[in-house]
């Protein structure tokens, strides 16, 4: 009997070896090809980040809620379509609206279930003004922005107070006074029972317009300042909306000679 080479036995030894181990990686079961991983073979996931595009907005809610989620203002600002003229309405929290899932409410409390959703629109089909977009800015947010502009100078006609019930007094005197951030948001929020609506009112748009007027930059720069409100502001459109206003009416020098107004009338 003749004897195999020992080159030929590894030879034939190395080929089994090799088809082996290929048998292992690729084949399972009853010898049907392993599937690749589900990372590889997985349809491509749409990011959860969408952006939704920015568009133009003429008439934008500003409403300012209290540490108890009470809206304490409403003013909308309405640009008129040839970009020239601004109206401010200010709205009377105690106005009776319906928000979704609710029954007759003030606005005043309809954010107390836990949600503005739909408020806006309850508030434009009670006054019967169109709502382009809202913000809603909580006391923080206001004064966050406020500093941002290095406070603001008022002219009181009275003593005030700018801190919420529950928290130490703090007061605003009668006279000129350069307000913090904090302060300013109060004298804007905190309404005193000495006074009417009206004059409360005139605090409001005063400290709304000091911040709205000197919010510097671009679109884009204004668009950050917003985004970086973070949880302490919501809004239904983007920010970058609400930015392209507010500069438009910056640009404009439209808010020295704004029309002034407020709902409903007495």
């Amino acid at each position: 009997m003749s004897r195999i080479p020992p080159f030929l036995k590894w030879l034939a030894s190395s080929i089994i070896a090799i088809g082996v181990l290929t048998g292992l990686f690729v084949l399972r079961g009853e010898g049907q090809a392993a599937p690749l991983p589900a990372e590889v073979t997985a349809a491509p996931q749409p990011s959860q980040d969408v952006v939704e595009p920015a568009a133009d907005i003429n008439n934008l809610m500003v409403v300012l809620i209290d540490s108890q989620q009470h809206i304490v203002s409403v003013s909308i600002l309405r640009q008129s379509e040839a970009g020239d003229k601004l109206g401010v309405v200010n709205v009377d929290p105690q106005t009776l609206i319906v928000p979704p899932g609710q029954g007759f409410v003030p606005i005043s409390d309809a954010g107390l279930q836990g949600s503005f959703d739909g408020v806006d629109k309850a508030i434009s089909g009670a006054i019967g003004i169109p709502i382009d977009g809202s913000i809603y800015l909580q006391r923080l947010a206001l004064a966050g922005l406020i500093d941002g502009v290095g406070g603001i100078t008022i002219e009181s006609n009275n003593l005030y107070r700018v801190s919420e019930a529950g928290e130490p007094a703090k007061y605003v005197r009668l006279g000129t006074a350069l307000l913090s951030g904090t302060d300013a948001a109060g004298y804007a929020m905190v309404k005193s029972k000495f006074e009417t609506n009206d004059e409360f009112m005139v605090r409001t748009n005063l400290v709304l317009r000091a911040v709205f007027e000197n919010l510097l930059g671009d679109d884009a720069r204004v668009n950050e300042i917003l985004s970086a409100l973070g949880s302490l502001a919501s809004s239904n459109v983007p920010t970058m909306s609400i930015a392209k206003l507010l500069v438009e009416l910056r640009e404009g020098n439209l808010w020295p000679s704004a029309n002034i107004s407020r709902i409903p009338i007495n």
